[in-house]
């Protein structure tokens, strides 16, 4: 985040309004006051300059260098080439900005094929079906566009790494994305739970429940982590399944 924004912050055409608002739409977890926060910090070019835009791309890079050499631990200690080392440090975080600025697109683009079929005929009778059989609910969930993107952005994001950082032979990326849809679907119930205790937790007590999410928000980083190492030992468990068949 602190690296995104502060490359934002040297396109003088994108107002700070704006950088917070993709960010709450990638970032949903974070609240307003954490991202201005950052975006102040970000617009100080006295301590955020070109050496903090420097410095943020060093540490955010360490995320896919850390998945990169756990990847390599559970298939085994499988070495890699130095081209495929180098391209994870440079390309990482330049490939993963892409990937949000994808994200960001598809957000629109989905909201406006979704207001597109609100405006039918034929949504009102299917709206009207939903309701009559108490099922309305499950309609705004899957017509949810937040629900939408977040699960598509665990899909990219996970298809991502699981093609170029995990140190696999599988050819076929139809497997790929099987487990990528698996473990995708997985982060994003644990997401919805996140959400739901953090909304809890803060109606409950404010004072505790805001000291309490901060360790949660802990917990759940390493529970997703555990989660994204776990697909990788499914790719593993797949490729020496299918070795010997040479199906893969």
């Amino acid at each position: 985040m602190l690296f995104l924004t502060v490359g934002l912050s040297f396109l003088l055409s994108i107002k700070t309004e704006f950088i917070v608002s993709v960010l709450q739409r990638i970032f949903p977890v974070m609240t307003q006051q954490f991202l201005q926060l950052i975006v102040d910090l970000a617009e100080k070019r006295g301590m955020f300059g070109v050496i903090g835009l420097v410095i943020s791309f060093y540490f955010a890079t360490s995320i896919f260098t850390s998945l990169h050499t756990a990847f390599q631990h559970l298939f085994g200690g499988r070495e890699e080439s130095i081209k495929k080392r180098a391209f994870v440090y440079i390309f990482g975080i330049p490939i993963f900005s892409i990937l949000l600025f994808t994200i960001s697109v598809l957000h629109n683009i989905i909201s406006i094929i979704l207001n597109a079929i609100k405006s039918t005929k034929a949504w009102v009778i299917v709206a009207k079906t939903f309701g009559l059989v108490h099922l309305n609910f499950l309609l705004q969930i899957f017509t949810n566009v937040g629900f939408i993107v977040q699960f598509l952005s665990f899909l990219l994001m996970l298809l991502v790494i699981y093609q170029y950082l995990a140190p696999h032979h599988i050819k076929k990326v139809s497997v790929i994305l099987y487990v990528s849809l698996i473990i995708a679907s997985i982060l994003f119930g644990i997401s919805l739970m996140f959400n739901r205790y953090i909304l809890l937790i803060s109606k409950a007590n404010p004072i505790y429940g805001a000291l309490s999410g901060i360790f949660a928000f802990l917990a759940w980083i390493y529970i997703i982590y555990s989660i994204i190492l776990i697909g990788g030992r499914m790719l593993y468990y797949l490729e020496f399944q299918f070795c010997k068949t040479k199906s893969l």
